[in-house]
This record gives structure tokens, sequence and C-alpha cells, in this order.
């Protein structure tokens, strides 16, 4: 009788079908049925396509191995596809996305003064200022690893002057949230 290796055990290529779904199974990684082909996840850092820039990035960043929910999307992010990710807080949601867009800006080319007036390449809306700012946060961290991409915060609570220059100054991606406002008061008396 033939005992297989487990596919911790086995280098990418030696991954089958079944080795596959067990590792799925093992991180609780579940996949919605769609029209096209999903990539296979990644098992680690390596495995995801990053640039040696990002995986600098994420390991000066402390990230020793990928979170499942990264694991699972960022090669889907890889490829320029929608994903919705559902995961705990404290996940790395945020990672799962901002590292393909970091992946796909970098590809893109280099602000000059004249484009700047364009607008970024990314916006990354939020549904909460304190969301908003850890996007912005976390991107700064791994952006900065690469070739001086901008990353401008725009809510509400802040400066409008400040973050009106920091726009001016030219960004490749900007983070904010919407302020949502309270409706005016109905009197409900009568007329």
């Amino acid at each position: 009788m033939h005992v297989d290796r487990n596919w911790s055990e086995k280098k990418i290529d030696e991954m089958t079908e079944r080795d596959w779904r067990i590792f799925k199974e093992d991180l609780d990684i579940s996949y919605k049925k769609s029209k096209m082909s999903i990539p296979q996840p990644m098992r680690s850092w390596d495995e995801g396509s990053l640039s040696p820039e990002l995986l600098k990035a994420v390991a000066k960043a402390g990230y020793k191995k990928p979170s499942p929910v990264q694991i699972a999307t960022i090669p889907i992010g890889l490829q320029l596809r929608d994903v919705i990710g559902l995961a705990e807080t404290g996940s790395g949601k945020t990672a799962a996305f901002v590292l393909p867009m970091l992946t796909y800006i970098s590809r893109l080319p280099r602000k000059t003064e004249e484009s700047e007036a364009e607008g970024p390449y990314a916006v990354v809306m939020a549904p909460t200022r304190e969301l908003a700012q850890q996007i912005e946060e976390e991107t700064v961290k791994f952006a900065r690893y690469l070739d001086n991409n901008r990353v401008v915060l725009i809510v509400g609570g802040q400066s409008i002057e400040e973050q009106g220059f920091n726009l001016r100054q030219g960004c490749d991606i900007v983070a904010g949230t919407k302020k949502v406002r309270s409706p005016e008061p109905v009197s409900l008396r009568g007329s």
C-alpha cells in the first residue's frame, strides 16, 4: 500500500488535485462557483508571484506566512480579477487586496508632472474613517519599498486644506471615506 506525502511536504509542481482539496480544507478555504477558472491558492509568500520589493516589504512587516484570506485571494487579485474575501477582523484582508493593487501599479508608468493632474491610479473607499486610516497605513507600509508610490488619506475630521495640498502634490493611491451627513430633521407638527 502506497502512502502519499502530505501537501506540506511537496513542492508546488508535485501537488495533485487531491492535495489542493486537502490544503483548502485544512485552511478552511472555500470558493463560490465562478464562470472563470479560479487559480490555485499560494502556499507561501514565495509562491504568490509578488515582486522582490514586495516580498521584502512583507518580510519587514513581520508577515511570516500568509493568512488563509491572503492565500486564497492574492492569486486572484494578481490576475486583475474581482474577488470578495470574507474573513475575521485581523485576518489580513487589507494586505490581501493591497499587495495585488501595488503589484499592478508598479507595472504602470511612473507619474510625471503632467500626468499627476489625471488623478491617482487607485482609489480605495472605506465605510469608516478608522478603516480608511488602517488601509492607508497598511498601503504605506508596503508601498514605500516600491518606486516612491505616494498614498494620500482623505477623511472627515482632518484639515481640508492639508488634504487638498497632499492631493495637489500628486499621488498614486487615495484611501478615503465619504462623510455621511445626517438627514435634516423633519418637523412632525401640523402646518
